[in-house]
């Protein structure tokens, strides 16, 4: 149908009457075009047969029937991703790193772009959601010393550029503007497959990456490429964030000699972590870890603070240049409070310095009340100081499944508020809360750029814990996250439950064998129970230096704990028989820090001391069987007193010491009865403490079967109620309570069953 002659392809004669043989001519001529193959296009150093005839310098047109396209490259950009390239105007102005800060880490990953060699050609710049990832990679793209030929950058995010399966085509469409070889290269590709457009991630990166810079020596050649993925952990499924992990390393493991060098950037996600923890992975990167609480990391925000705050200074009329605003504590505070977290100092400058709120001073002093944790009601959660932060959080939690939440939600109250339980390691914790290790790591999966956390080998070691203090900040108040109405009660009401749990599984106490049970506020009593039924619910099953034991003896130490802390802040969940008697004779000895009146004041409550008193709990004893020495000085003790205001007008001494500066309450006005109460230390006040001693040892004298009121335990350490008349008056009646030592044999003599 067609004659061939110097490349030239006439058309028939007439083709508006032979539409057939016109479409035969055009199917020829493609066929013929087309015999060039991929090969030499991709491979071939040697420019391509010139093609003239009636398609030379042809453009914008469409042939029925057969794909040819006058700018592909148009057709290229519709695949991209909007906004993702590091100099794109949707990011304008995108994060940078402010000026003399992240020098460090900006030269290291400078150096590893121009020498890395072999199949070490991948940076990951990984760490904590806020810690400034994005502008590290922003300055690195930017930068004047930049060692290669070429670049591009894809700048994942959730605000809707987070569709992994463009990925390829962003960065081919980039490289494709910066490069000649490759344009033509990729051109050729999708007009002879346009479908190429539409296949999968493999099938882009093996198209538009491997192909072309391994095969075609004139790109393989032509000097170092650096491509920066940039916020992984928001491509929009983990398939993707996953595929193009393994197409990046297998193509640095298998072609040693490719020139493009990788800078990925993402938070600590497992799965990210997992891929990099693999022995066949390591060889092909380094790691960059931007850590949150390093002291470069600290340093380079005070220094942005400093700045940022003499900017403001300077840009506001009303602020006097020469005044010491800001006030060094209060940066200092601002400094402390923000760690290494840009993502805090540029939220509270960003807050300061809005001209749309109010003033700089104002906004200041809202911020710093926010690190005070004093609460800013009234406020909407859009205009609070901390809300670009708050939103960040807000994003992060969101992504925690319903069904996980429950788990995640333990986790968040332990670290929120309990001290002794967030101190311990995970394995204890986890043990504790009750959840297994699936369970456990199900519910940090989604947190991990804000939640440190151990791998299940080190979990007998190392504890979770947040970056920074401000996720807990913003969980703890309601107003900015809605996580919990009263943190601290629903705290304190999951460890209660716990700490439950485990008392009733050792109702008779513990005995590990010759460890260490020793508490903050004592320790605790060996038996005669075992402690082995105390339920785990993350058993140890291997060999790593712990075991099941010191799970269970560290699950009882908290558990003991709690009871301690609801005891001393008055709880009343725990004014009941079963955790005074715990109380009292699950311990070996009391240290200073145990609290003896709160466990005292209750069982010696006027309106419940029958009760415990049926409950064998008090029992009385002679004033002979006391030794007086034994009172220890740093021990409270407490006097309430009686006296009718008749004998103000007599000679009797008043019973209050004017020289004394510890707080009395109660009435002890002129003309009326006395009925005070007070606290006095005996080291602190010496009076007191010596007119208590002189009144016991007279009492003792002259009535040495002076009845007295008990409560037993088993230190030896017991509180007495001692209860008199004043002899110099005969009406003034004088209620000491004290502690002091009660030897065993006394114990057993006067009824205790301790």
């Amino acid at each position: 149908m067609s004659s061939r002659s110097n490349g030239i392809y006439p058309l028939p004669a007439d083709t508006s009457t032979d539409a057939a043989a016109f479409s035969t001519f055009i199917n020829d001529a493609f066929a013929t075009l087309f015999e060039y193959s991929a090969a030499d296009c991709r491979y071939s150093p040697q420019p391509q047969p010139h093609i003239t005839g009636m398609f030379n310098q042809a453009h914008d047109f469409t042939v029925m029937g057969t794909f040819i396209e006058g700018n592909v490259m148009e057709k290229l950009l519709e695949k991209t991703i909007p906004g993702a390239a590091s100099d794109s105007s949707a990011r304008d102005p995108p994060p940078r790193c402010h000026p003399g800060t992240r020098l460090a880490i900006l030269e290291r990953c400078l150096h590893f772009i121009a020498n890395c060699n072999d199949n070490k050609k991948i940076r990951w710049v990984v760490g904590s959601a806020g810690v400034g990832k994005s502008a590290i990679l922003q300055n690195v793209a930017e930068s004047p010393k930049l060692p290669v030929t070429s670049q591009a950058s894809v700048f994942f995010s959730i605000n809707g550029r987070n569709d992994g399966s463009k990925a390829i085509l962003t960065l081919s469409y980039q490289l494709a503007t910066k490069s000649e070889i490759y344009r033509q290269v990729i051109e050729y590709e999708i007009a002879r497959d346009p479908s190429l457009l539409q296949s999968s991630l493999s099938v882009h990166f093996k198209k538009f990456i491997v192909e072309p810079f391994i095969g075609n020596s004139r790109l393989n050649s032509a000097g170092r490429i650096l491509i920066i993925i940039d916020g992984l952990d928001e491509c929009h499924n983990l398939r993707s964030q996953q595929e193009i992990l393994r197409l990046i390393f297998d193509l640095c493991n298998t072609y040693p000699s490719s020139p493009i060098v990788w800078l990925i950037a993402s938070r600590p996600e497992q799965h990210i972590t997992s891929f990099f923890s693999r022995a066949t992975v390591t060889p092909t990167y380094e790691k960059e870890e931007v850590a949150v609480d390093s002291d470069e990391a600290r340093a380079d925000v005070e220094r942005f603070l400093r700045d940022e705050m003499k900017e403001i200074k300077a840009s506001w009329y009303s602020l006097d240049a020469q005044s010491e605003w800001p006030d060094e504590k209060d940066l200092w505070k601002l400094a402390n409070a923000s760690g290494g977290l840009f993502a805090y100092a540029h939220t509270a400058i960003k807050y300061i310095g809005d001209p749309n709120i109010g003033n700089p001073v104002s906004q200041l002093s809202d911020v710093l009340n926010v690190i005070d944790n004093h609460p800013m009601t009234g406020i909407p959660r859009d205009e609070h100081p901390m809300a670009l932060l708050d939103a960040l959080y807000a994003r992060i939690l969101s992504n925690v499944p319903p069904k996980i939440m429950v788990y995640t939600r333990k986790l968040l109250l332990a670290l929120a508020s309990v001290k002794s339980a967030r101190t311990r390691n995970l394995l204890v914790l986890c043990n504790w809360l009750g959840m297994t290790p699936d369970e456990a790591y199900a519910a940090i999966n989604h947190l991990q750029s804000v939640l440190r956390f151990p791998k299940r080998g080190k979990s007998h070691e190392e504890k979770l814990e947040p970056y920074h203090k401000s996720l807990i900040d913003y969980i703890s108040d309601f107003s900015r996250s809605g996580f919990s109405h009263d943190i601290q009660h629903d705290a304190r009401q999951l460890m209660t439950e716990c700490a439950f749990r485990v008392l009733k599984e050792a109702p008779d106490g513990i005995d590990f064998g010759d460890t260490d049970y020793k508490l903050w506020h004592g320790t605790v009593t060996r038996g005669p129970g075992t402690g082995e039924k105390i339920s785990l619910s993350w058993p140890v099953v291997q060999e790593v230096g712990w075991n099941d034991d010191e799970t269970r003896l560290s699950l009882y130490k908290l558990a003991m704990g709690v009871v301690l802390a609801g005891m001393r802040r008055g709880d009343t969940t725990f004014h009941n028989e079963f955790y005074i008697r715990l109380l009292t004779t699950r311990f070996e000895a009391y240290s200073d820090s145990f609290p003896f009146f709160a466990l005292s004041d209750l069982p010696f409550d006027k309106s419940r001391r029958h009760e415990f008193m049926t409950h064998g709990l008090i029992k009385q004893m002679p004033l002979k069987a006391i030794d007086i020495s034994t009172i220890p000085s740093l021990n409270a003790v407490k006097l309430q007193l009686h006296r009718p205001a008749s004998l103000a007008a007599t000679e009797s001494t008043d019973p209050w010491n004017a020289a004394c500066d510890h707080e009395r309450k109660g009435e002890w006005g002129e003309g009326n009865d006395q009925d005070w109460l007070t606290t006095f230390w005996p080291n602190d006040c010496a009076f007191c403490f010596e007119r208590l001693k002189h009144q016991l040892q007279n009492y003792k004298s002259r009535f040495p079967d002076h009845t007295l009121c008990v409560l037993f335990t088993s230190t030896g350490s017991c509180c007495i109620e001692f209860t008199f008349v004043h002899p110099e008056d005969g009406i003034s009646e004088w209620t000491y309570w004290f502690w002091c030592h009660v030897s065993l044999e006394e114990r057993k003599r006067y009824g205790s069953t301790v």
